[in-house]
């Protein structure tokens, strides 16, 4: 399942002995059919409904930015429904407006680090919980929805601890003695209304706390979560990894193998990519005209551990290159004539990763595309939220009646002004997204053979795997 849960402790020795032939057989259960993969079209609008955690606007846009690059070819939609300080009632009081309205044809729900109201577990806390995503979950079926439930996220109780004791008032309404395992236990109980609703999971509590263990064991101060409560870039494109990765959507970004035979070059692609203008002196040289069928999932600066820590370039963003038969010494690849690397014949003849290759011009192209899905998130959406975030505060206070006159009024102008502004710039995406053919050569170094720690090129096409314990 998830790359990131712990091996499963198998207990058999307890049950060695019990013979299976005298137990009653029970009736088969009619069980509800599995989630598998997103398997988007042409026009499906997603939804991400949520707290203050949504409210960033950074693991929706990773995830976006995801999509953006990986189906150029598709007019996908999204909107971001989060609001900070959010419970699941909160979300209900806003569904028609917010979330119905929207017509959305998949959603991601994740609430939760509210609901649980930073304290020890308590019965009744979770009853109303519980009530009130059951009646979310009931209106999102009547929308015709195909859901994912995402499990609360973690609360670093040692972020929270240094964060208090640095600034006692940061804890003041606070006691979260064992809050981390209130949140798992609200993750757990999603993941059963999961699966009896058969809707997809996401589990985002293991990989923030088995992450955050493992990098403790080199840094004791190491957190994905600074105040404890919301993730920082890194931890938010955990989060967006584990996303993609339960939407099973495949890594392969394109993938080129050419064969020296028989005195010329062999060159096959992956399917939707094509290649043309095939030429070079077998075990020499290499030329080819590469048609990608989409763009590598590049990552923003604030994000790079993030990525690092969950492979998302080799696991989910792969362009491959082999090329088999080369005489032996060191070549440089080029594409549209800039070097991106130089490796040795061996290493190319075994396989090269390029996706994250800073000369990369694939990687040039789709870092445009993610600037201007910031600039979406930034200038469009984010002002969004927070104009759902004041309309809350808003309808809770003494001026209940005035306010609701000015959010009818002024307010959904500017609502459909950010909307527009939103729009507008998904055109630039569509416009930019779309790849480009790229010219790849293989070629002779003219340079120093280098020691291969320090060449240039060195351990590309392998990176190291970061596994969580």
């Amino acid at each position: 399942m998830h790359r990131f849960l712990l091996p499963l402790i198998v207990l058999s020795a307890g049950f060695s002995s019990v013979s299976y032939s005298q137990q009653p057989t029970a009736p088969a259960l009619k069980l509800a059919p599995q989630a598998a993969g997103l398997g988007l079209k042409d026009g499906d609008r997603v939804i991400w409904i949520g707290d203050s955690i949504t409210h960033q606007c950074q693991y929706t846009q990773y995830v976006e930015d995801f999509f953006y690059t990986r189906y150029p070819k598709m007019r996908l939609h999204f909107r971001n429904a989060g609001v900070g300080g959010d419970r699941a009632a909160d979300a209900l009081n806003r569904f028609e407006d917010d979330i119905a309205s929207f017509k959305p044809t998949v959603a991601t729900v994740l609430l939760g680090m509210n609901d649980g109201a930073y304290q020890d577990f308590s019965p009744q806390i979770f009853e109303t919980y519980a009530k009130d995503m059951t009646t979310l979950f009931d209106k999102l079926d009547a929308l015709k929805v195909r859901v994912f439930i995402m499990s609360p996220t973690m609360f670093d109780h040692l972020a929270f601890e240094q964060m208090v004791a640095k600034d006692p008032a940061r804890g003041k309404n606070k006691k979260p003695d064992n809050y981390n395992a209130v949140l798992a236990y609200f993750g757990k109980w999603g993941q059963e209304q999961a699966r009896k609703r058969g809707y997809g999971f996401i589990d985002l509590f293991g990989p923030l706390n088995e992450l955050t263990t493992e990098g403790r064991r080199k840094d004791p101060n190491f957190t994905l979560i600074s105040d404890a409560i919301h993730p920082g870039g890194d931890g938010q494109f955990v989060m967006a990894y584990s996303m993609v990765d339960a939407f099973e959507e495949p890594g392969a970004v394109w993938n080129v193998t050419a064969v020296a035979q028989n005195g010329a070059w062999k060159v096959n692609q992956s399917p939707g990519s094509s290649v043309s203008e095939v030429s070079g002196d077998a075990g020499k040289n290499l030329s080819f005209t590469l048609q990608p069928k989409c763009l590598p999932w590049a990552v923003l600066d604030e994000a790079k551990l993030g990525s690092t820590l969950t492979a998302s370039g080799h696991r989910k963003s792969g362009e491959v290159l082999t090329v088999s038969g080369l005489q032996p010494g060191r070549y440089d690849v080029l594409q549209n004539g800039r070097v991106v690397g130089t490796w040795d014949g061996v290493i190319l003849g075994k396989k090269i990763e390029l996706q994250s290759d800073p000369e990369s011009v694939t990687l040039e192209q789709a870092r445009r595309v993610i600037e201007l899905n910031k600039k979406r998130n930034d200038e469009a959406i984010r002002p969004l939220r927070n104009l759902y975030g004041q309309r809350k505060g808003k309808l809770r206070g003494p001026d209940k009646a005035a306010f609701e006159t000015w959010w009818n009024g002024e307010g959904k102008a500017q609502e459909a002004a950010l909307m527009k502004k939103a729009a507008e710039i998904e055109e630039e995406i569509y416009k930019v997204n779309q790849p480009q053919p790229v010219k790849i050569e293989i070629r002779p170094s003219a340079a120093k053979a280098a020691p291969a720690a320090k060449g240039k090129g060195a351990g590309k096409g392998k990176p190291a795997l970061k596994k969580a314990a």
